[in-house]
């Protein structure tokens, strides 16, 4: 009998915004697109291309273009911020297994004032030692409006 699998690497961005007091005010899913230039990266693992562990960043902008595959940059840079890792598990959805990590870095909150920031797209930068960072994945979604005294935390589901 014959195995035949199909599957693709994905993700699912979770936002939130939080008061101070850490109360969700609002909180949006979005799935993701994986760009070339991500799914190129991962094939250079296999390959010994790049090697060492990489530093995650998650880049937030407020472009207003489409993602596209060929992507390798947010559309409007605004700001980015370390992300870190949570524990590899393994899923089963529709009868296939995949490996899922989460992402997870939060934008602190803009400080007093009448500061502030419409959000547009996001996307997770993979930087390698000694190598310019790589744009995995890019997402884009309705408007968000950080104010002075929301954070914002993006977590994504990265799937394998």
């Amino acid at each position: 009998m014959a195995i035949h699998e199909k599957q693709s690497l994905s993700g699912r961005l979770t936002i939130e915004l939080r008061t101070p007091d850490g109360r969700v005010i609002e909180r949006r899913r979005h799935d993701n697109l994986i760009t070339t230039a991500g799914r190129t990266l991962v094939a250079q693992l296999f390959t010994g291309e790049v090697s060492g562990k990489p530093e995650l960043l998650i880049a937030v902008g407020d472009g207003t273009d489409t993602a596209k595959p060929g992507d390798t940059q947010l559309g409007n840079w605004v700001d980015q911020i370390p992300a870190a890792t949570q524990e590899i598990r393994v899923e089963t959805e529709d009868g296939a297994q995949q490996a899922v990590v989460g992402v997870v870095a939060t934008l602190p909150a803009l400080g007093a004032g009448d500061k502030s920031q419409v959000l547009r797209e996001a996307g997770i930068l993979i930087r390698f030692p000694n190598q310019a960072p790589v744009m995995y994945n890019r997402v884009n979604f309705a408007d968000i409006t950080r104010t002075g005294n929301l954070e914002m935390t993006l977590a994504w589901e990265v799937l394998f």
